[in-house]
């Protein structure tokens, strides 16, 4: 007869954070759409805001970090996994989303280990660019991204995957955005401790 002791963790908590601050954000959107997924399969999903956070200044780190940037940190270092909405500018990743993967990475780097995956609403390449650029800032930071699957959505198509509010309501794409969530559990309960 044998008993294990070692327990499986059954529900996890994971956080979203979308490089768009726009109020209609189509890349919020799909991570709006992610938490009904996350929900389905058994786990906690919230979307954290990054619009409040200073610039990155290391003058403001005087004395300590801002509270703004303490609590987004313990966001991060809360959540089991991360899924990024990452628009794409000029080929890159937004100021917002770098703004907030720097603070993070201040005073103890809270994304280090983290397991994460990218969705991404943009032209033609639906982001494709910025995630690249996104996933070189993980090598750094020791953010263990998801390979595949990609989802890079085109949002500038007729008809528009997306409303008027930024909601994603092509059955296609939300049938993509739930093998990557379900892809990015399998992926965190496989490297988490």
């Amino acid at each position: 007869f044998f008993c294990s002791t070692a327990t499986t963790k059954t529900s996890m908590r994971f956080i979203g954070i979308s490089g768009s601050l726009r109020k209609a954000s189509t890349n919020t959107g799909v991570l709006r759409y992610a938490s009904e997924a996350f929900s389905k399969a058994g786990h906690e999903f919230s979307i954290v805001n990054i619009g409040h956070l200073p610039f990155m200044n290391e003058d403001l780190e005087v004395g300590g970090l801002p509270e703004d940037v303490l609590n987004f940190k313990k966001e991060v270092e809360s959540a089991d996994g991360v899924l990024f909405g990452c628009p794409e500018y000029n080929y890159g990743i937004t100021p917002a989303m770098k703004n907030a993967l720097d603070w993070a990475s201040r005073s103890g780097n809270s994304w280090a280990g983290k397991p994460a995956g990218i969705v991404g609403s943009g032209g033609g390449f639906g982001t494709g660019r910025s995630q690249l650029v996104l996933r070189q800032s993980f090598i750094y930071l020791d953010i263990h991204p998801l390979n595949k699957p990609e989802v890079c959505i085109r949002r500038f198509v007729q008809p528009s995957p997306f409303d008027a509010d930024g909601n994603l309501v092509d059955d296609g794409i939300k049938a993509q955005v739930d093998a990557l969530v379900s892809a990015l559990i399998d992926w965190t309960k496989k490297i988490s401790p």
